[in-house]
């Protein structure tokens, strides 16, 4: 009976459409469920590190930090890597790895072994995993869609994870209470499993690129030019760099501000998670029309200023507020909104200026080098909060969104529309 329902359904899809394209629907439910199990992390492991491990605002940004620091360290020849073997076996590879990560977090628990050293641990090897499987990922959607699609495929793929953003709240909150924050990562961890085997069963012809008799490093150095040289990725490193230590630094900060300076429990945590969700959900469709109306340089500088007005609103409600946690909300709701905004439109655009061949080195190069000033700038956040306060910093790091807006409208090359 349900495959009747689904086969009358597809039946009134139009041939074109993605949801026809068995592939990207099954990388589709992929990213969805990894999403969901992720959205339980976004809430357990912060908790874990406050409540459990009574973090410092200087260890979150450490955390971070380790985050970040695959991504400077084995970026550049997993590109190299990534362009030379198969995309959807190293997706499916590091998912796996990804899950095994995890899982350290809730056998440290019952074993008793779990510190913030074990977390740094398994921020680390996640991380690790999306420099190399998520990189991946990145290149199989745009060999599955193809380039006049990205920004439609990106744009469904992160309504996906911003439904599932808002269901894992309620869930991690249910989880978190029933068997405590380290217990609930392990719904991450098997999201991640189901993921590697939807992943390996998409049927897709891959061309590899030989390069015989030309060295690693030969072609690090390849995909390093091909940034320097591009007008539109030069250009965007700067964005992007300090776009990746504000959203870092905040994503790191937030949860610690809602629940010491707002006095917010497990429960309305989750709550504001879930606006904040709703916001991703409004800026995916939002991405996609934006581009197609203004283009996509245009769009990507809206959703950096979007963002920006999101950190100012987090940076007002203060604890005893009786509207402190909506006001949190509604900032987190315009804070994704402008993520998603910017994020759709750069992972197209910079996928879309780059050959076919350099993909995987396009992707890790430019994580190289605007990730690389990460790490110590998320420290250096989370330090400025212990010694001035949260909300002065999310006022900053509002400032600063808006200041770079402004400044990428004048630097970043005039692109066309990747759509008609």
């Amino acid at each position: 009976m349900l495959r009747q329902c689904l086969l009358i359904l597809l039946s009134r899809v139009p041939a074109a459409s993605l949801w026809r394209d068995a592939g990207f629907l099954r990388l589709f439910a992929a990213n969805a469920l990894s999403a969901l199990g992720t959205a339980v992390s976004l809430m357990a492991l912060p908790l874990t590190a406050v409540g459990l491990l009574n973090a410092s605002a200087t260890e979150m940004g450490i955390l971070a930090a380790c985050e970040l620091l695959p991504f400077i360290t084995i970026g550049l020849p997993a590109g190299v890597w990534i362009d030379r073997a198969s995309k959807k076996r190293l997706a499916v590879i590091f998912n796996l790895v990804a899950a095994a990560g995890l899982a350290l977090v809730p056998l440290g628990h019952e074993a008793g072994f779990l510190s913030m050293g074990v977390l740094y641990a398994v921020g680390f090897i996640v991380s690790m995993t999306e420099a190399i499987g998520g990189s991946a990922t990145q290149v199989l959607v745009t060999l599955l869609v193809g380039r006049e699609r990205l920004v439609l495929a990106n744009s469904k793929l992160s309504a996906s994870t911003s439904v599932a953003q808002v269901c894992g709240p309620a869930l991690a909150a249910l989880l978190i209470a029933g068997v405590g924050a380290p217990l609930a990562v392990s719904i991450d961890a098997l999201s991640f499993v189901v993921a590697a085997v939807l992943i390996g069963s998409i049927r897709l012809h891959e061309e590899i690129t030989p390069h015989a008799g030309v060295s690693v490093v030969a072609q690090i150095r390849e995909g390093l030019m091909l940034v320097w040289q591009t007008p539109m990725l030069r250009g965007l490193v700067a964005v992007v760099a300090a776009w990746i230590i504000m959203s870092d630094a905040f994503k790191a900060l937030y949860v610690l501000h809602a629940a010491r300076n707002l006095g917010l429990g497990e429960g309305a945590i989750g709550l504001i998670n879930s606006l904040g969700a709703l916001g991703g959900l409004a800026g995916a469709p939002l991405a996609h029309g934006v581009e197609r109306r203004w283009g996509i340089r245009t769009a990507l500088i809206a959703g950096v200023a979007l963002a920006g007005l999101g950190y100012l609103l987090y940076a007002v409600p203060h604890g005893g507020w009786p509207l402190a946690a909506p006001l949190a909300g509604l900032a987190l709701f315009v804070f994704n909104a402008g993520s998603t905004l910017y994020v759709i439109n750069y992972l197209s655009l910079r996928l879309a200026v780059t050959p076919d061949g350099l993909l995987g080195r396009m992707v890790t190069s430019m994580r190289f080098v605007t990730i690389l000033p990460g790490p110590l700038g998320t420290i250096a956040l989370g330090h400025a909060a212990d010694r001035v306060g949260l909300p002065p910093v999310f006022a900053g790091l509002g400032l600063c969104c808006f200041v770079m807006a402004v400044c990428a409208w004048f630097w970043l090359p005039r692109q066309t529309r990747l759509t008609d």
